[in-house]
């Protein structure tokens, strides 16, 4: 008896520490960290090794960086379809029972844009597919260094030309097009829809932009406080736009970066995300404000204690709680149940 009353001590006094470490390494000097996200700040590695380490790598080798992460695609079908000459593809996610003229999300991953599609870029597309009970269509488009503006811009645009032209075949209806991204993916999928504006297309009705970088975030009160020791560090974000952009009048470009599109006023409805801790959160924050001015219905949730794009597994759920909440705005836009 008195060893399991030892062994409990143990057990519990193990924990509390525990407990204590993990409370401690939210206190950060800019704020408090969600707990999930602290602990998975202090798991991860040199993020200035890892670039060092992605400037090596060809892209089919980076296409294979996050191997590791784990994704469930359970109750999903995927098709894998080239739709150009130059090999751009999409992967078609269908949820089962789905039924017809269902709504069409048209998904463009993250990655700095300088990563293709990856293990991430398929958990992205089955949320999506779930929360907003929808057909997903994932766009692998080129990335940068080897392909900088206008080329994935121009690959993005071409998905959602193909997407209006062909998802009838996966009984998707072409009429009720979500445009949604994160990260660099979200950049992408607001210069779609300014592009399909300006081409007068209606196609598009809603807009998940998930911490976006819209405008070059360098002189941001959020880039300078959170650039070094939140997960999303200077090195990477400056090795990322100056492959997107590595010429300079591109960088105020309205179909590089939408900030400086002159009119905004006919894009479709948003919900733009922003994390606290995000150097990129201004970008995101100003974006929504334009876009608000314009008269665009607009939802701006800064999510408080996150990181950008709420990375790692332990806050999983507070991603979809954000994907619900989005897709629950876009039904009740359309009138449809999801």
């Amino acid at each position: 008896m008195k060893t399991l009353k030892i062994t409990v001590i143990l057990i519990l006094t193990t924990v509390l520490i525990s407990v204590g470490y993990v409370y401690a390494l939210t206190f950060q000097p800019e704020g408090r960290l969600d707990w999930g996200q602290a602990l998975f700040l202090k798991l991860i590695g040199d993020n200035n090794e890892q670039v060092k380490s992605l400037k090596k790598m060809t892209v089919q080798e980076r296409s294979h960086f996050i191997d590791a992460l784990p994704f469930d695609i359970t109750g999903l079908t995927i098709d894998t379809l080239r739709i150009t000459q130059d090999s751009l593809t999409v992967y078609v996610f269908k949820p089962q029972h789905l039924p017809k003229n269902s709504p069409v999300v048209v998904y463009f991953h993250g990655g700095a844009f300088i990563l293709p599609w990856t293990n991430q870029s398929v958990t992205y597309a089955a949320r999506l597919a779930h929360t907003f009970n929808a057909i997903v269509v994932g766009v692998d488009y080129r990335v940068s260094p080897e392909h900088p503006f206008p080329t994935p811009n121009n690959d993005c645009y071409a998905s959602l030309l193909w997407t209006i032209q062909n998802i009838e075949k996966w009984e998707g209806n072409p009429n009720q097009i979500i445009v949604a991204g994160e990260s660099a993916g979200a950049t992408f999928a607001t210069t779609v829809a300014i592009k399909a504006m300006e081409e007068n297309l209606t196609n598009i009705k809603y807009q998940l932009l998930d911490c976006p970088v819209t405008y070059m975030p360098f002189k941001t009160d959020s880039y300078k406080k959170f650039k070094r020791g939140y997960f999303l560090e200077e090195t990477e974000m400056l090795y990322g736009v100056e492959s997107y952009l590595p010429n300079e009048a591109d960088r105020t470009n309205s179909l590089a970066m939408p900030y400086y599109a002159d009119n905004l006023s006919n894009l479709p409805p948003a919900f733009v995300i922003t994390s606290e801790f995000d150097p990129l959160r201004d970008t995101g924050r100003d974006y929504a404000k334009r876009l608000t001015a314009a008269k665009v219905a607009t939802i701006y949730k800064e999510v408080k204690g996150m990181l950008h794009c709420i990375p790692g597994p332990l806050n999983e759920k507070d991603r979809i709680a954000l994907y619900k909440q989005a897709a629950k705005e876009f039904s009740g836009a359309m009138q449809i149940e999801i």
